[in-house]
C-alpha cells in the first residue's frame, strides 16, 4: 500500500492528518483589527487621492476670507491655514503625491532591483560579485545627500516645471530603491536556489530560465512584497523631508510643504503641523504593519515547508 492510499483510507476512516507546529501556527494566526485598520486608513487614503476632484471636497487652493489661522471647525474640520486654505482638503489631495511618488518608486525598485537581485543571486560568482559592488557603491552614499544633489542638479526649483521636478524626485527615489530590494532580492535567491526542488530541477534537464520564474521566484516575491510596504513608508518620509526642504513641486500640495508652511505658526496655529504629521505617521505605521504581518506570516508558512 502506497502512501497516498494510507491517508486515503485514514480520511475516510475520519482520522486527519496530523498538522506540524509550524503549519498550525499558520492556521491559528489571524491578521487581528490592526491589520485589518491599517488596510482601512490606506484604501481611505488611495480612495481620496484618486478621486478627491469627484469629492464634495474644497478647492485646495481656494483661500477663505476671515478663516486664515483658525482651528477645526464645522465648515473647516482640520482648520485654515495661515492664508485661509482648507486643511482637510489640502491633506486628502496632498495624499496623491506622496501615494504616487512611494508607488512608483517601488515597483521601479521591485522590477529592476528584483532582476538585478534574482540573476545575480541565481548564477553567483562574477556576475554576482559585480552586481553586488555596484549595490555597495550605491548603498554607501549618503541618501538624502545623493538625492538634493541630483534633484537640485536636474530640477532647479524655480527653474523647471512642476512636472519635471517630481518626475525627477521620483527617478532618484527610484534609483535608491533598487539596490535595497536587490540586496533582499540576491539573499533570498540564495537561499532558495539551494533547495532540493531546485536540485532536482537541475538534475532534470530544466533551464536556468525556467528555474528562475518557476521554481524561484513565486518563493521570492512574498517576502519581496512585505519589504515592498516597508520601503514605501520609507519614501513617504523622504518625500516630506524634500518638500520640507523646498525640493521639487514647490506651488503643489504635498504634506511636507504643509507641514513647512506652518513651522511658524506652531505656537499659535499648532493645526496646520499637527493634521499632516498624523497624516505621514498613520500612513507609515500602516504600511510598517501590514509589512511585518505579511512577513511573519510568510516566515510560518516556510517554517512548515
Amino acid at each position: 500500500m502506497s502512501v497516498l492510499d494510507v491517508v486515503e483510507s485514514e480520511t475516510e476512516a475520519g482520522i486527519a492528518p496530523v498538522a506540524t507546529e509550524a503549519e498550525q501556527g499558520y492556521r491559528k494566526r489571524k491578521l487581528g483589527v490592526l491589520f485589518w485598520l491599517s488596510v482601512a486608513w490606506l484604501g481611505f487614503l488611495v480612495f481620496g487621492a484618486v478621486l478627491a476632484d469627484l469629492l464634495p471636497l474644497k478647492d485646495p487652493t481656494e483661500t477663505f476670507r476671515g478663516v486664515a489661522r483658525t482651528g477645526p471647525s464645522a465648515d473647516h474640520w482640520f482648520g485654515a491655514d495661515n492664508i485661509g486654505h482648507d486643511v482637510f482638503s489640502r491633506a486628502i489631495y496632498g495624499a496623491r503625491r506622496s501615494l504616487f511618488v512611494a508607488t512608483v518608486a517601488t515597483l521601479f525598485g521591485l522590477v529592476i532591483g528584483g532582476t538585478l537581485g534574482l540573476i545575480a543571486g541565481y548564477y553567483r560568482r562574477a556576475l554576482d560579485g559585480t552586481i553586488a559592488a555596484v549595490f555597495n557603491v550605491f548603498l554607501a552614499v549618503p541618501g538624502l545627500i545623493f538625492l538634493l544633489s541630483i534633484i537640485t542638479f536636474l530640477a532647479p526649483p524655480g527653474e523647471s516645471s512642476p512636472t519635471t521636478q517630481t518626475i525627477w524626485t521620483t527617478l532618484t527615489l527610484s534609483i535608491l530603491t533598487v539596490p535595497i530590494i536587490g540586496r533582499i532580492t540576491r539573499v533570498q535567491t540564495m537561499v532558495w536556489a539551494d533547495r532540493d526542488f531546485v536540485m532536482a530541477s537541475r538534475t532534470l534537464g530544466a533551464r536556468n530560465m525556467r528555474i528562475m520564474l518557476k521554481e524561484i521566484l513565486p518563493n521570492v516575491v512574498p517576502i519581496l512584497i512585505s519589504y515592498a510596504f516597508i520601503v514605501g513608508s520609507g519614501l513617504i518620509i523622504i518625500e516630506a523631508v524634500l518638500a520640507f526642504f523646498g525640493v521639487g513641486d514647490v506651488t503643489g500640495v504635498s504634506w511636507g510643504l504643509m507641514i513647512q508652511n506652518g513651522r511658524s505658526e506652531l505656537e499659535r496655529s499648532p493645526h496646520m503641523v499637527l493634521f499632516p504629521a498624523l497624516f505621514i505617521f498613520l500612513t507609515v505605521l500602516a504600511l510598517n504593519f501590514i509589512g511585518d504581518q505579511v512577513l511573519a506570516r510568510f516566515a510560518i508558512r516556510e517554517g512548515g515547508i
